[in-house]
């Protein structure tokens, strides 16, 4: 009867866990998404790139509201039983209030399991396509990147200014730095210049102008070629956002490998690639993200037994709305906690090892507490 009983109580958690962690996860996700439009327009991409973007961000908004909706859930499932006198079923069949922490607690470390490989493998490989996906698409709005009166240098290796741009898109005193190569650039321009597509390629059409080839950087060494009229093709042009992957998007071993050669002295027994420099800055960045993808997630135990607290009290006492309410608040903070919590690491290994272990010191202070609680509370 007991694995009945607790078979119903799991099914109603994570149904309603589910409703909230979905709901709260595509609220977030329309809103950031918003954000996301202004971003890619910027970069000069289209909706599909824009679309694909979004899609890959979900991940990673799914897992920042995982804490705090397994906590709601928990905390209503609770009290939902209660009210109704559902919990009453688990009195009457012999089911003891700690035997109920217990199997919350086995559902905690469950979900907590789940996080952890969802934000150390699943939401860094998410976050590193998006941002790849961008690096490596073309760009398709070239008329949405050019503004009169500024230098524009959003696309890699090309830099533009337009003086004056009518209704119609035709530009007015056009200069533009093209870096062909690591050596090699040419500085063009043109007293007028229009967008135009051929053949299903953008090109930039400029007339009445001339072009500097610089070659190996040396300016005395500049060839110039006078133009009626040149076209550049703009197609394959790429976007300059984001040249190195940032510290969320990295794999996790490598974040663990930085943080062994700062702290530990060790730089030739972990491999980093080169692409990453493991700096003094970057080692407690990746502490911090280590801290936020592993043990930051053993708030959800913590949280799963400040919930728990509830079902040792009666809902016909008269302090019941206090106490549910006190609960409730500290399961707030707690999860405030997790977040500030990652910010207070700092770069000396001893001072930081109190943040670390500070969700495992709570929970087995609240679990003696909770315990307390069992012997005293009726």
């Amino acid at each position: 009867m007991e694995k009945i009983i607790f078979r119903k109580f799991l099914y109603d958690l994570l149904v309603f866990f589910i409703i909230v962690s979905v709901s709260l996860s595509l609220i977030t996700w329309v809103i950031q998404s918003v954000n996301y439009l202004d971003f890619i327009s910027k970069d000069g991409h289209g909706l599909d790139v824009y679309f694909a973007f979004i899609a890959l961000n979900f991940p990673k908004i799914f897992s920042k509201v995982i804490i705090f909706s397994y906590f709601v859930s928990l905390f209503y499932i609770i009290q939902k039983y209660q009210l109704n006198n559902e919990i009453l079923i688990f009195w009457t069949n012999g089911v003891s209030k700690i035997n109920i922490v217990k199997f919350i607690v086995q559902i905690s470390i469950f979900l907590t399991l789940l996080q952890i490989l969802l934000v150390y493998f699943a939401v860094p490989k998410f976050q590193n396509y998006s941002r790849d996906f961008i690096r490596t698409s073309n760009i398709d709005f070239f008329s949405s990147l050019i503004t009169e009166k500024k230098f524009i240098d959003t696309v890699k290796d090309f830099t533009i200014f337009v003086e004056k741009i009518d209704e119609e898109g035709n530009m007015e005193n056009i200069y533009i730095k093209d870096s062909v190569d690591v050596i090699n650039t040419q500085i063009i321009s043109a007293k007028k210049g229009s967008l135009i597509e051929k053949n299903s390629q953008k090109l930039l059409q400029l007339n009445y102008g001339q072009i500097l080839d610089i070659t190996n950087n040396n300016y005395q060494d500049t060839k110039i070629l006078k133009f009626n009229t040149t076209t550049f093709n703009l197609s394959n042009f790429k976007s300059k956002s984001t040249t190195f992957p940032k510290i969320q998007e990295l794999d996790s071993n490598i974040l663990i490998a930085c943080i062994k050669t700062f702290y530990f002295g060790n730089k030739n027994k972990y491999t980093i690639p080169n692409t990453f420099h493991c700096t003094k800055e970057s080692s407690l960045k990746s502490l911090k993200e280590i801290f936020n993808r592993s043990i930051k997630q053993s708030y959800i135990i913590l949280l799963g037994v400040v919930a728990s607290i509830l079902i040792f009290f009666n809902d016909k006492n008269s302090k019941f709305v206090f106490y549910k309410l006190s609960i409730f608040i500290v399961g707030l903070i707690f999860i405030i906690l997790s977040e500030v919590n990652n910010e207070l690491l700092s770069l000396s290994l001893s001072n930081s090892i109190v943040f670390i272990f500070l969700p495992i010191i709570l929970f087995i202070f609240t679990f003696l507490t909770l315990l307390n609680f069992n012997k005293k509370i009726v």
